[in-house]
């Protein structure tokens, strides 16, 4: 699991081909939507407030780094197989 660091570097290389400040928007807007999505599945179950709130606390971080899995760290790393299969091809 790639830590803090690793993900700003990964973001960073990324946004090389994403300068576009709607796509940086558009993610943010994602992932607030998903918690809204989240928040009212909770009040739709009829949690109490308490449990909404530890519903939403506790997908915060699930959401934010699969957001970020999807988007970022996984190109890179399927573009790392490639680099590294083309390598074996060649030898």
């Amino acid at each position: 699991m790639p830590g803090l660091l690793d993900l700003i570097l990964i973001k960073e290389k990324v946004n090389g081909d994403r300068d576009n400040i709607f796509l940086m928007l558009f993610e943010k807007a994602f992932i607030l939507i998903a918690l809204l999505v989240i928040f009212l599945i909770g009040v739709g179950l009829g949690l109490p407030d308490w449990g909404v709130a530890v519903l939403v606390g506790g997908s915060l971080g699930p959401v934010v780094y699969g957001h970020y899995y999807f988007i970022y760290i996984r190109p890179v790393k399927k573009q790392q197989n490639l680099d590294v299969r083309t390598k074996q091809g060649t030898q």
